[in-house]
């Protein structure tokens, strides 16, 4: 995370003031927070220090749940052209006015657990049309902070739009998960789409709205409601898979290393070079992903399921639903054979892409019993 991007938090703790739905309401040296008509309204005017304020959703990381977020949002202190002044300490303790401000930045975060864990879509004000003629136009950007290291998803973009305000109207806003992370609408009807969070994890309960230095906020009509979903999760450590394999009497089940990937789309791109683990279960055999992973490498962790396979009822056919780089499932023409020679080959017929990987550990090696897997 940037030095810019140092965060006050203000939440009902912060003073004895009115709380209204848990936003933080009330007055500091340089904040000034009231919820009226069912009307929040904040004013950051410190220099060169962000805000947040936030409210609980009360749905929390590890549950199967991540909430889909509506919003209303306008910045007052975002007209094309002028400046807004922002204030700081002198040396002595006092305020003082310390310049003005062009552009504040204002925006949504959610996923937010503190300053080091949330994501978050920032907006400014573009360059406006003299003349009139073209579609209201802001700019945005949309980044994660994990552990305090700021993934950019969109870097400063221009947004222009019959279905956004460009100055100081509202924007309702909503925030959709999706398989793969989080998608972005403008619109009564999420007619205008902005962009992807490319990370899917939620860090914290807490959700709210982000005022930069100079900004001046007014939200209404915030909803955010539960959305079922499977969070990828880590089954195995390597430690318990290797001891697991030593001994296991499943000849199939061990270490695999990529072999070979080709493709007839030039299109399709393989997300990494994938090393994976074989274990068979009850009902179906799992992939393990060990590591390799380059596309989107931080939202993998080994022990996540990279693939699900499920028998046909043909001997070493199976059916298959492929975690791709983004976690999403694939599974519509998706083939996977394992062959007697230790070879594992998963088909994707749509894609036009085949991949093999060979056995790389067999459970013979440390149980002393050879099976058709086992190479000499």
């Amino acid at each position: 995370m940037t030095k810019r991007l140092q965060l006050l938090i203000f939440l009902s703790i912060w003073s004895a003031s009115c709380i209204a739905e848990g936003w933080f309401t009330g007055e500091s040296d340089f904040r000034r927070a009231s919820f009226q008509k069912n009307v929040l309204s904040d004013y950051n005017y410190q220099q060169g220090v962000d805000a947040v304020n936030l409210t609980e959703t009360g749905i929390a990381p590890g549950k199967g749940l991540r909430p889909t977020l509506s919003l209303d949002l306008a910045n007052l202190n975002n007209r094309a052209h002028k400046k807004y002044h922002v204030y700081r300490y002198d040396e002595t303790g006092s305020i003082q006015k310390a310049g003005s401000v062009k552009n504040p930045v204002w925006g949504v975060v959610w996923g937010y657990r503190d300053s080091l864990n949330f994501h978050a879509l920032l907006l400014r004000g573009g360059t406006p049309d003299p003349y009139g003629y073209n579609n209201p136009e802001l700019q945005y950007r949309i980044f994660t902070v994990a552990e305090g290291d700021t993934l950019s998803h969109t870097a400063w973009r221009s947004l222009s739009s019959p279905y956004i305000n460009a100055e100081t109207d509202y924007n309702r806003i909503h925030i959709v998960p999706t398989d793969n992370g989080y998608e972005i609408f403008f619109g009564t009807k999420r007619e205008c789409r902005v962009g992807t969070c490319r990370d899917n994890r939620l860090f914290g309960s807490l959700a709210g709205v982000y005022l930069g230095s100079g900004a001046q906020i007014k939200m209404k009509n915030w909803t955010a409601s539960p959305c079922e979903y499977h969070e990828p999760s880590i089954l195995w450590s390597i430690e318990k898979l290797t001891e697991y394999f030593k001994t296991s009497t499943n000849p199939t089940e061990g270490y695999y290393e990529l072999l070979q990937a080709s493709s007839s789309n030039s299109n399709i791109r393989l997300g990494g070079e994938y090393r994976l683990a074989l274990v068979a279960d009850k009902e179906n055999v799992l992939l393990i992903y060990i590591n390799g992973a380059q596309r989107l490498q931080e939202q993998w962790q080994p022990g996540m399921v990279k693939a699900v396979l499920q028998p046909t009822g043909i001997s070493n056919l199976f059916n298959v639903t492929w975690f791709d780089a983004e976690h999403k499932p694939l599974s519509e023409g998706v083939k996977a054979v394992i062959s007697t020679n230790g070879i594992l080959t998963i088909h994707f017929v749509r894609e036009g892409v085949r991949l093999e990987w060979n056995q790389a550990f067999s459970p013979g090696k440390d149980t002393g019993k050879k099976g058709p897997f086992h190479s000499t």
